[in-house]
């Protein structure tokens, strides 16, 4: 079936204009040309007036769990299934909000977006990174202090899941990024510092020795794709630059350094804006894990992460960093929202941080853009 949309204005992804009057010709539900000369209406199955309209191409959402997409307080209470069933639903409602793309940073994804490619479900095309991996006493969500022994993985949900995958040692993250490969990720997904929301790795941490990183990287390098790794401090950066890193995750309280070596890599940063919301808030009580238990190393106030987020916008824009939108909706800082509600509202956020131009690309072309990455390996 042809179609034609007529009399709109575009923005392709890439310019910082809108075309006027613009026509959109569809053949059988993909976009075969845009153009700005008068097409006969005539040719055409369908016709639509978009005059007064703009039309985007479909958004992208860089960094998301599909499977944690629920506040921290309560995910001890969710069975496996509880999970799935989750995910399947988030996937149709992130559809139906014009995201038509998403990398699903580590989680269980490989059913899901089977079902989605098939047609069984609807949702977006996923990037899967499957688990993420991560060192012992990493960014895991471990829930506590255990007397048994270290190899009972049944005692923490994101490794006995899938959503993580724990290794130490070089052969052991070469072994686990394979693993995730057969299972067909589209890049490898690191946890190489701590975090906000986990409980027994001190945000300042850095993680995975340059060995073990240079094996993830090999890995996917031999594979056609890429690392993409969740660090927060300058540390941390400047290993993951080492070992050949391309995708920097959150990267909240990067430096200068930091800044001009991303940018003369040719890196990319994925700035989930969960800091920015505006609540600059202390944390009054300990939080709970997610088995019940409380936090033991306390976590940096919030309000301190929201400056990190504020100077992390003005290195990107200094030194013109490239840069995709992301929201990372499995965040304490969110415990209320549901993750419709903040993947609409850091959206705004870009906005305030990058205009509106630069903004949109980050959630379009500049997406497609570190798509590429996965050469032979992209869905």
């Amino acid at each position: 079936m042809r179609q034609l949309i007529e009399h709109a204005a575009v923005f392709n992804g890439t310019e910082n204009h809108l075309t006027s009057d613009s026509a959109i010709i569809i053949q059988d539900d993909k976009v075969v040309e845009i153009t700005d000369r008068e097409v006969p209406a005539d040719e055409f199955d369908v016709v639509l007036d978009a005059r007064g309209y703009t039309i985007i191409p479909g958004l992208v959402d860089s960094h998301i769990h599909f499977s944690q997409t629920a506040p921290v307080a309560t995910l001890a209470t969710y069975r496996w299934d509880e999970y799935v069933l989750r995910s399947a639903r988030y996937a149709e409602e992130i559809l139906m909000r014009g995201f038509t793309t998403c990398r699903d940073a580590g989680g269980v994804t490989v059913g899901l977006k089977n079902c989605i490619d098939n047609g069984m479900l609807k949702g977006p095309r996923i990037f899967p990174s499957n688990a993420a991996i991560v060192q012992t006493c990493g960014h895991d969500h471990s829930g506590y202090y255990s007397d048994l022994s270290m190899d009972r993985q049944d005692t923490n949900k994101s490794n006995l899941y899938g959503f993580m995958a724990k290794a130490d040692g070089p052969d052991e993250v070469l072994k686990a990024a394979r693993q995730q490969l057969f299972l067909g990720a589209s890049q490898i997904k690191i946890m190489a510092g701590g975090g906000m929301a986990t409980f027994f790795d001190p945000l300042f941490t850095v993680q995975f020795t340059l060995e073990e990183m240079k094996a993830a990287v090999q890995a996917a390098s031999d594979f056609g794709t890429y690392v993409m790794a969740h660090l927060y401090i300058p540390a941390s950066i400047s290993r993951a630059l080492d070992a050949g890193v391309r995708s920097f995750e959150h990267a909240t309280l990067m430096d200068e350094d930091n800044a001009r070596r991303i940018r003369d890599t040719g890196s990319w940063i994925c700035v989930c804006p969960q800091w920015g919301a505006g609540r600059e808030v202390k944390r009054s009580k300990p939080f709970p894990t997610l088995l019940g238990t409380p936090v033991r190393r306390q976590k940096p106030e919030i309000s301190y992460m929201v400056r990190g987020l504020y100077h992390q916008v003005e290195l990107i824009n200094k030194y013109d960093l490239n840069f995709v939108f992301g929201t990372d909706p499995f965040r304490e800082e969110c415990v209320q929202d549901e993750p419709r509600d903040k993947q609409l509202r850091d959206f705004r956020r870009y906005k305030e941080f990058f205009g509106s131009y630069r903004g949109l690309k980050a959630a379009t072309g500049n997406a497609y853009e570190l798509s590429k990455l996965t050469t032979f390996l992209n869905p």
